[in-house]
């Protein structure tokens, strides 16, 4: 005879493991003598002195449908609303069924990237103008300096003229 243990401080009351029973004995407050079956994918619980299967995702990797954060499944049962195990990609928003991709966000980060690289190549002609302005002032520019700086400065209003929006936006290239 053997005892098939559940955990009763479990609202779901999940089998736990077994043991040889005493065959004199009644079985303790939290084990059955039933043998649970089990299921790929559910687990078997005690409910009013038998066993039923309840859903099984434990250590299943599932996804927040408003901040995209996994966070692995630690409990029996159905997956929590606001959760999916189907992964999010770069650029999606959740449409109540599955990840889309959301074209308003991918723009606006390309729009920034887009900002990014125009400052980045406004500070590096912007310290090359300093420089030469600088070996002018102090009298040691060459002709070519002076040809370069001309080339620089307008680089630089190139660069401040782009239309960042466009999300194709091509840089010009540095002199």
């Amino acid at each position: 005879m053997i005892n098939y243990y559940f955990d009763n401080t479990n609202e779901l009351r999940p089998f736990t493991h077994q043991l040889e029973a005493n065959d004199d004995t009644l079985p303790p407050d939290n084990a059955l003598r039933i043998a649970p079956s089990f299921k790929e994918g559910y687990w078997p619980c005690e409910q009013n002195g038998k066993w039923i299967l309840i859903e099984d995702n434990r250590e299943k990797t599932v996804y927040n449908i408003e901040t995209k954060s996994a966070e692995k499944i630690d409990y029996l049962g159905k997956i929590k609303d606001g959760f999916t195990l189907l992964e999010p990609f770069e650029f999606c928003r959740w449409d109540g069924k599955k990840w889309i991709l959301d074209e308003e966000e991918k723009r606006e980060f390309k729009i920034k990237k887009n900002v990014t690289i125009r400052d980045s190549l406004l500070n590096d002609a912007n310290t090359e103008i300093e420089i030469i302005n600088r070996a002018i002032r102090l009298r040691r520019a060459s002709e070519a300096d002076k040809t370069r700086l001309e080339k620089l400065e307008l680089y630089t209003i190139d660069l401040y003229e782009l239309d960042l929006n466009n999300v194709d936006v091509v840089f010009p290239e540095k002199p």
